[in-house]
């Protein structure tokens, strides 16, 4: 199955842009929505379900403005239901952004949590308990600038 994807720029301060993931006629199984901080960085929710037939969606649409941004953060709070080839995604994610030099932190909710138990028992990828929480981690994390002399 083939998902299309839309891509908008985004817009100074705040804004939501939303994709649905599926076909019309099979009704949706996951949707998702970008909020742009005015720090540059994007928040990408998801909600529904993420299974093999649109987890690579996730990755695509979670990495779209991947070059454009300082932080981003996946809010998966909202899923029902998140299968393994979920996981990989995040795998997918987590290597992108590393590559880029991105920081990113994922929010799981009970469904990606169980799915993290199993496939990532030591904790490896960026977790937090909240939005908030993944926000205040990335600025913890983001490089102090020296000013160069002239």
């Amino acid at each position: 199955m083939t998902h299309t994807l839309s891509r908008s720029s985004p817009l100074p301060g705040d804004a939501i842009y939303f994709t649905p993931s599926s076909k019309p006629d099979e009704g949706p199984l996951a949707r998702f929505d970008t909020h742009w901080m005015k720090s540059s960085v994007a928040i990408v929710s998801a909600r529904g379900e993420i299974d093999i037939t649109n987890a690579d969606t996730l990755t695509e649409y979670s990495l779209a403005n991947l070059m454009r941004c300082r932080g981003i953060i996946l809010d998966l709070t909202r899923l029902k239901f998140f299968g393994a080839a979920g996981f990989s995604a995040l795998h997918m994610i987590s290597v992108s952004c590393a590559r880029a030099g991105t920081e990113w932190a994922l929010v799981p909710g009970s469904a990606v949590s169980r799915v993290l138990q199993i496939c990532d028992p030591d904790g490896m990828l960026p977790a937090a308990d909240t939005v908030s929480a993944a926000l205040a981690g990335l600025k913890d994390r983001r490089p102090s600038r020296t000013s160069r002399g002239t």
